[in-house]
């Protein structure tokens, strides 16, 4: 007989407000909608998620504490800047979790995870060719994602999804440039071979070359990103509320 969870069940499994807009403002961080440098407004808070202060407090706190964001008192609240030198060493750590998540995966991959594996290394490659970089984005995203479970060790793969989510705003413009995702799709392929044919080695190897924070597109990107950043001074940037409230 189906069991049917009690309101009391349901309300321990749904996600705390506080959860609630952290996992927002992650997800802000990543599709590039909070920049580095970009204010973040309280208020502004309270009203997009009809919520009180204290959740918000506690949320922006929880990626205080991950690195994520800046609290300066009687200053403001900013998404924090890395300097590039912060950038190229975490970008150094990514590589060898991710190539420790491919080794894995080759090791303890499953029928479906294959089957799952090629058909999203269709999808990058379809993405590539059209040069549609939002959508390779996303499928590379997914690509990854399937290796990350593949692997079977959820203590690396969170690692690896703190690690991704730091540097998320400074790769955003990676894929801009049609030649990088042609680049990345052929990276893509000699990854998913190695983990396909259950070589270990090979997949670590070719995953930390494709993540490798020593590669032209990544130090292009930093010294861009930097270069922008330094030239423009930081506005306060109030974020958009979904809804008006008197909350807060």
């Amino acid at each position: 007989m189906n069991h049917k969870p009690s309101p009391r069940e349901e309300t321990l499994d749904a996600p705390s407000m506080q959860d609630r807009i952290r996992l927002a403002l992650e997800q802000d961080l990543r599709n590039g909608a909070l920049l580095p440098g970009a204010a973040i407004d309280e208020q502004a808070l309270c009203e997009r998620f009809q919520a009180s202060r204290t959740p918000v407090r506690e949320a922006l706190l929880l990626l205080s504490a991950k690195g994520m964001v800046s609290i300066l008192p009687r200053v403001g609240i900013y998404v924090r800047h890395l300097d590039p030198r912060e950038l190229v060493a975490m970008m150094e750590g990514l590589a060898e979790l991710e190539g420790v998540l491919a080794r894995l995966a080759a090791r303890r991959i499953n029928a479906e995870q294959r089957a799952q594996l090629q058909a999203a290394l269709a999808q990058t490659a379809a993405h590539a060719q059209k040069a549609d970089s939002i959508a390779y984005e996303q499928a590379n995203a997914r690509l990854h994602d399937l290796i990350y479970q593949s692997s079977g060790n959820t203590f690396i793969v969170e690692q690896t999804r703190e690690a991704r989510l730091r540097v998320a705003p400074y790769r955003s413009k990676m894929f801009e440039k049609p030649e990088r995702l042609l680049h990345s799709q052929a990276e893509h392929e000699v990854v998913v071979a190695a983990i396909l044919a259950g070589n270990s080695e090979v997949a670590a190897e070719a995953m930390r070359n494709h993540i490798s924070a020593g590669g032209s597109a990544f130090a292009d990107m930093v010294l861009s990103t930097v270069s922008a950043h330094v030239m423009q001074p930081r506005r306060r940037k109030r974020a958009s509320s979904e809804k008006k409230g008197s909350h807060c």
